[in-house]
Formats: structure tokens, C-alpha cells, sequence
């Protein structure tokens, strides 16, 4: 089976679901438990990818 691809917009859109899940006051504990351990992966995710991009930018601009 292939690695699902990672899309940074969709980790963002991800985080404002789990974001206002969160701030809704409705959700359980464990299952806040779980979605903000589901919002850590992700930010690190995110930030993984944008550091790669960067990386990419500065080569970019070496040429």
C-alpha cells in the first residue's frame, strides 16, 4: 500500500475542525485527549513540511 501524501492545506483545515471541537465546550475529555494528541502530530507535520520548503527556497536562491 502507498504512503498517503501529505497536503499542508489540508492539515490546516484539519486543525481548525479539531480547533473548534475543542473550544466548543461539548467535547469529552478523552475524546479532547485525542484530538489535540491528533493536532500535535499535525503541527509537527506541518512544520516538517515547511521547513523542507524552505530548504527548497534557499537552494532556489543559490542559483
Amino acid at each position: 500500500m502507498g504512503e498517503e501524501k501529505f497536503v499542508i492545506e489540508d492539515a490546516f483545515e484539519r486543525l481548525a475542525e479539531i480547533n473548534k471541537s475543542l473550544e466548543s465546550g461539548e467535547t469529552s475529555l478523552k475524546d479532547a485527549l485525542s484530538l489535540y494528541g491528533e493536532g500535535v502530530k499535525l503541527v509537527a507535520a506541518c512544520r516538517e513540511n515547511l521547513e523542507g520548503v524552505e530548504k527548497e527556497i534557499q537552494v532556489l536562491n543559490e542559483i
